[in-house]
């Protein structure tokens, strides 16, 4: 028998922290920020060509990874490709860089067994990718940057620079440390110093450095964005008198964290920062991108802008998440939970097909989306066999979930990383499920003809299931999945939004 202590301290911070997400609305400190990718969209670094912008975040466990967005006015974001294929760890904060007339994405990839930086590269932001190439030096956060000499650079976490050899695929020499960060006030609650996030811009005889401090969790207030600018990369780095640039300063701001900032311009000469933040009550929707006016000063400085000068203000990009399994969306829309292969999934006519493995939610073969909304409702067609249990998740870990589904012959209820029945006998493998999260509240229903349903006699609060309860970086992210053996045949896919 198991020790039940580790569920039991995981249950009791969900409650508690439940009860501690009753408080008043949210109120808006700066006003000034604009939600552009709604859900967990984590680490963004974006990079304009022409008229064009390209944008990529951090894709963790999930593949396919290192999703790629384009824009042609910084508001409306179309995803186009997904340049990394293969496992290769947990992927963190990458950088997206044009140099010549090559693509490049460098990235941390992280494993129990190592830490290391990787490297992809392509012809255009399209496609296709190349593999990973293994940069070999640890560290996490690499940002491209070239010299006044065009020598080729990755500024690291902690103000390690390394040189890159030529065609930015190896490693040149030795990392060294060029920066030791901005100095904030001891009274600051923050998670820890975590100088990471470097972002490099050369402007004028300046490189403008974006850095991130105070740890991307924990407390409201814990993280920021720093400036520091030098005429050499290797040094000396002035930091800004007006430290922080990017900063949530009370606990009641709707936006929690704000930090790991990106300088981007536009043709016309507008600047702004775009990074992440966590949304106050919504944890569980990760850590969100939003973008915020600067300008520079007569001093040199970067500084909150005066105005905006964004016209159109979005909640975030709106997509539609249903699917009626007619075109393939695996890495637009649907990302399985670790590593898969090709023979994984399959499409029939307005069928999804999914290779059954595992024996409950937490090791399955599962199809996750992101999603910014609050409220939501899910239905989706299963047919399986006695071999086989599918059904709709919620999924923050393999220890920490909820949904529904069926488990032999009966109904379950997922909630806690653990399955509940309630005798409810199922005579027919070919079902419908529903799932509803409204506003972290979750519950399910079953159906055998997709026009009667009947209520699971369970509900649960999924308001914890985040980051600052459980840990690594995620978030909760909705889906479908397949365990045990043989297939499980997925149609008729369907999200409705309930704010």
């Amino acid at each position: 028998m198991g020790n039940p202590l580790p569920k039991l301290l995981l249950l009791c911070c969900i409650m508690i922290s439940a009860f501690s997400g009753i408080r008043a609305e949210p109120t808006e400190k700066n006003g000034s920020e604009t939600l552009l990718l709604g859900g967990d969209y984590p680490d963004p670094s974006i990079f304009r060509d022409g008229d064009t912008y390209y944008m990529v975040h951090s894709s963790f466990e999930y593949l396919p990874g290192l999703l790629i967005f384009e824009s042609k006015n910084l508001t409306d974001w179309t995803p186009v490709t997904n340049a990394l294929h293969k496992y290769v760890g947990s992927v963190y904060a990458p950088d997206i860089v044009k140099y010549g007339d090559r693509w490049y994405i460098y990235f941390p990839a992280v494993s129990p067994e190592h830490i290391t930086n990787m490297v992809v590269w392509a012809d255009t932001p399209h496609g296709p990718w190349s593999d990973p190439v293994d940069l070999k030096i640890g560290g996490i956060d690499p940002r491209h940057a070239v010299d006044q000499d065009g020598n080729r650079f990755l500024m690291m976490d902690n103000g390690m620079l390394v040189p890159l050899a030529a065609d930015g695929l190896s490693i040149a020499g030795p990392a060294k440390k060029v920066y030791e960060g901005w100095t904030y006030p001891d009274e600051w609650d923050v998670e820890g110093f975590c100088l990471e996030g470097p972002k490099i811009r050369k402007i004028g005889k300046y490189y403008y450095m974006l850095s991130a401090e105070g740890g991307t969790a924990g407390p409201p207030t814990s993280h920021m964005v720093v400036v520091a600018r030098s005429e050499d990369l290797s040094g000396p780095w002035e930091n800004s008198p007006y430290n922080p640039l990017i900063h949530t300063y009370d606990n009641d701001e709707r936006w929690c964290s704000k930090g790991h900032g990106t300088l981007i311009d536009t043709p016309e000469g507008d600047w702004y920062v775009v990074y992440h933040a966590y949304e106050r009550g919504y944890y569980t929707l990760g850590r969100q991108t939003l973008i915020e006016p600067v300008e520079m000063n007569a001093e040199g400085w970067f500084v909150p802008a005066t105005k905006g000068k964004i016209d159109k203000r979005p909640n975030g990009v709106r997509r539609d998440f249903s699917d009626d399994f007619s075109t393939d969306r695996i890495g637009t829309q649907w990302r399985f939970q670790g590593e898969y292969t090709l023979s994984d999934f399959r499409y029939e006519p307005q069928t999804l097909v999914l290779r059954a493995r595992g024996n409950s939610p937490a090791n399955a073969t599962s199809l996750l989306f992101q999603t910014g909304d609050h409220a939501y409702e899910m239905v989706v067609e299963a047919m399986c066999d006695d071999s086989s249990s599918a059904g709709l998740i919620l999924f923050y870990n393999p220890d920490l979930y909820a949904g529904v589904g069926v488990q032999q012959n009966e109904i379950v209820f997922h909630l806690l990383g653990r399955s509940q029945t309630f005798g409810i006998p199922v005579t027919s493998r070919h079902l419908w499920f529903r799932l509803r999260n409204d506003q972290h509240i979750v519950s399910a229903w079953y159906s055998f003809d997709g026009k009667q349903w009947t209520k699971i006699p369970k509900a649960c609060d999924t308001s914890g299931y985040h980051h600052n309860m459980a840990e690594g970086f995620l978030s909760l992210q909705p889906g479908i999945y397949a365990a045990g053996e043989g297939e499980v045949f997925f149609r008729n896919f369907k999200y409705k939004r309930l704010e």
